[in-house]
């Protein structure tokens, strides 16, 4: 699989750099399209998610939670699936309920999330939001199959409904040990996000502390990351979602305070092998 950043920005997107979104695409034979999954919807993303797929090779969408800084993008890409897709005015002629697409992209994501973004969006506007939008409500554990990629959540502690997920080949689910790849979200440091790692090579950890705070506990510092890479028994931890004022360097040298593994940062644009 391949994972490109799209944007890693904390908690508002700042020149070169949009909110968090991530896009998670299969490995394909040369003759075929490879599922493509955005993967949280931040300020900006939308616009990055184009420079890689087109909007009509969007296979579904996973939102850890329902913080702006990883939904909002959802309003706008409500719009680009319904007039930005080419023979969208032809809806009528064929399309899926308005839409220019043959299907409703698949969105994963906290209970409330499709009433949330219609709230923004207006009244009468959730109509709009179901004619491109197929909504999937997360609760507790679970799992899903979008193409070619194999689908696992969990409950993360966030102080609000959030979600990691922990992606795999389908057809290698089951055959393929540490091959998976998983995603913290915005967490503090939880067994469950242990527990949704154990099977992966890498995990994706967001950062948003660089000091840990003596009052409500909601993200990780470096050094969390860190434990929390070492619990699972990842080879690769990436860290994203970087406390403003915290240097990536510095995050790097704390992490490896507490992982001996591989430490890598996410910057907008790069490419992981996952």
């Amino acid at each position: 699989m391949l994972l490109t950043v799209l944007g890693t920005a904390n908690p508002f997107p700042v020149p070169g750099n949009a909110c968090s979104g991530y896009l998670l695409r299969s490995a394909a034979a040369p003759d075929a399209r490879p599922t493509a999954l955005w993967i949280d919807a931040g300020s900006g993303t939308l616009a990055e998610l184009q420079r890689h797929i087109a909007l009509d090779e969007l296979d579904a969408v996973f939102v850890s939670h329902r913080h702006a800084d990883h939904t909002s993008d959802l309003l706008v890409a409500s719009y680009a699936l319904r007039f930005g897709v080419e023979g969208a005015a032809d809806a009528a002629a064929g399309g899926v309920g308005g839409s220019g697409l043959a299907r409703r992209v698949r969105v994963f994501g906290p209970e409330g999330l499709a009433e949330r973004l219609a709230d923004f969006l207006g009244p009468g506007s959730l109509a709009g939001l179901l004619t491109v939008f197929e909504f999937v409500e997360l609760h507790g554990w679970g799992e899903a199959v979008v193409g070619e990629l194999g689908l696992a959540w969990g409950p993360v502690s966030h102080g609000v409904p959030a979600f990691g997920l922990t992606v795999r080949g389908a057809t290698t689910a089951s055959a393929a040990p540490r091959s998976g790849f998983t995603y913290s979200g915005d967490t503090a440091p939880c067994i469950s996000l242990v527990e949704l790692a154990e099977e992966s090579s890498t995990l994706l950890c967001e950062v948003g502390y660089s000091v840990a705070p003596d009052d409500e506990y909601v993200h990780c510092t470096p050094e969390d990351a860190g434990r929390q890479a070492t619990e699972a028994g990842v080879e690769t931890l990436i860290l994203t979602h970087l406390a403003q004022g915290l240097e990536a360097s510095a995050a790097v040298e704390r992490a490896r305070t507490t992982f001996e593994g591989t430490v890598q940062v996410a910057t907008p644009g790069a490419t992981f092998a996952v």
